[in-house]
């Protein structure tokens, strides 16, 4: 399989047999592409599939998948600044919050562009390993918050 701008990418499983989650993250990309996702049966039952993992997390647009799915409805959610208004019109039923990189409602995670995809990740590593580890990794990756 090969993403849009021709990177291979070998899978070690199919939506077959995938064990069960930990933390699913959903890229976005650009929005032609992702309107493309969304269209696909496959992944939204997919991702409906593994609804119960700890974390799901959308990155940029990868809100819009995720709201196809109908898990964030009633939820708060953010995307890329320059989709938030389309994301909102599109799925009136999502809180979009303006101005926030990172949005955490139960266990949905959706953050902004690609800087703030990093910003999510850190979040997630604070979550679960504490915030001395997240300012660790922050550190080491040279990543200012």
């Amino acid at each position: 399989m090969k993403t849009h701008s021709g990177i291979q990418v070998v899978p070690d499983f199919s939506f077959d047999n995938c064990p069960d989650l930990d933390i699913l993250i959903i890229p976005g990309g650009p929005l032609r592409a992702v309107q493309t996702m969304i269209k696909n049966k496959n992944i939204q039952e997919w991702i409906i599939k593994h609804k119960n993992s700890e974390y799901i997390c959308s990155v940029c647009t990868g809100a819009y998948i995720l709201g196809q799915t109908g898990l964030l409805k009633g939820k708060k959610a953010t995307t890329h600044h320059l989709a938030l208004k389309n994301l909102q019109e599109k799925y009136p039923e999502i809180q979009v919050v303006l101005g926030s990189k990172v949005i955490h409602d139960d266990n949905l995670i959706t953050s902004g562009g690609v800087s703030s995809g990093i910003k999510m990740a850190l979040y997630i590593v604070e979550q679960i390993m504490g915030e001395s580890v997240a300012k660790r990794t922050a550190e080491t990756i040279e990543f200012s918050q």
